[in-house]
């Protein structure tokens, strides 16, 4: 796959930078985690040879039904987030019309020298973990204290100001997603358990969120400070979706140490406790497994993701195991449907 890429990756670099002369480009290799994008870093190297300049770059490629949406919303995402300082990869292009990758958008970024958070997490001492989470805690906190305003139209600005604008967003969202969907009707008990909850949880403040920010999507740099990657779904919205989110991922891949941690940190930054989260692990928890069961039963490209996230998903059975069991000591709800599909 590298092969075919790099004729059509350095031909659509010449035709969109005409100005950058004798253009190489090298050490194209994939790298591909997660369950969304295809992602490749490389070098573009430009210039005569007494005066060559590299840039270190990412492509990244959207699959699925929603690419063209995706690729734009995080676009316009990180430029906004850079121009008000947030540590995040500086974006080059955004292509949806003229894609040479099959027609797939794509965007060229920054590429970010450093390593992974959570791979530093996991070898690190109980010090040096909690450096770390303090670490990871104010980027998360810094996120949700932007002003939101600077994300969203003046047309937009007055209807997130109404205190259940995101909480009834979010449940039309899984009402109109399981519509299309028939396996999803297992998870309509749960569903109504949210609605049925819905008054008491207003939104205090809107504020950006990522929607997947765990210690996998932070880079450190070699010099100890960290820029935050993959913001295919930045929008505004209540932050507790947002930290309900980190929390089912963080208690699901690394335990109930990891989670209780980063809770404690990210209150105590932000100097107060958080309202009603259990509401919000239940809301963490139906989408996750939501996506799953229609990943698996009709395929990852229906969620916009890779086709082998199939695969990674399985692999995960264990963590989704911990999150249907928060789900169901949040709610007393059991779900037959996915215990038989855990079991297999």
């Amino acid at each position: 796959m590298t092969q075919e890429i790099l004729p059509q990756l350095l031909a659509y670099y010449r035709q969109t930078f005409p100005q950058k002369t004798n253009l190489k480009i090298e050490n194209l290799v994939p790298l591909n985690f997660g369950w969304e994008s295809v992602i490749y870093a490389f070098d573009a190297i430009t210039g005569s040879e007494e005066n060559q300049q590299t840039q270190r770059l990412i492509l990244r490629i959207y699959p699925g039904g929603n690419a063209f949406e995706k690729s734009a919303r995080e676009f316009d995402g990180l430029k906004k987030l850079f121009r008000v300082g947030y540590p995040v990869p500086r974006v080059l292009t955004l292509e949806r019309e003229n894609s040479p990758f099959d027609g797939r958008p794509f965007i060229l970024m920054e590429r970010i020298e450093g390593e992974i958070m959570w791979s530093v997490l996991d070898r690190a001492t109980p010090e040096r973990a909690a450096e770390l989470i303090t670490q990871f805690c104010k980027l998360f906190v810094q996120l949700h204290a932007l002003d939101w305003k600077d994300f969203v139209s003046a047309d937009q600005q007055t209807i997130y100001q109404e205190p259940y604008y995101f909480i009834d967003g979010y449940l039309n969202w899984l009402r109109g997603t399981a519509e299309p969907f028939p396996v999803l009707n297992a998870l309509m008990p749960v569903i109504d358990w949210l609605k049925a909850r819905r008054d008491e949880v207003p939104c205090p403040r809107p504020a950006p969120v990522h929607w997947d920010f765990h210690p996998g999507n932070v880079i450190l740099k070699p010099d100890g400070s960290a820029v935050v990657i993959d913001w295919t779904q930045i929008q505004v919205s209540d932050p507790r979706f947002d930290l309900g989110w980190t929390l089912l991922l963080t208690g699901g891949y690394s335990g109930e140490k990891l989670r209780e941690m980063i809770l404690s940190e990210y209150q105590r930054i932000s100097g107060a406790p958080i309202a009603q989260l259990a509401y919000f692990d239940v809301a963490a928890c139906v989408k996750r497994i939501g996506s799953v069961m229609i990943s698996l039963s009709s395929g990852a490209d229906r969620m916009g993701m890779r086709p082998d996230a199939v695969a990674m998903m399985r692999r995960d059975f264990p963590a989704l195991e911990r999150m249907y069991a928060l789900m169901v000591v949040r709610t007393g709800i059991r779900v037959p449907e996915v215990e038989e599909l855990l079991a297999s």
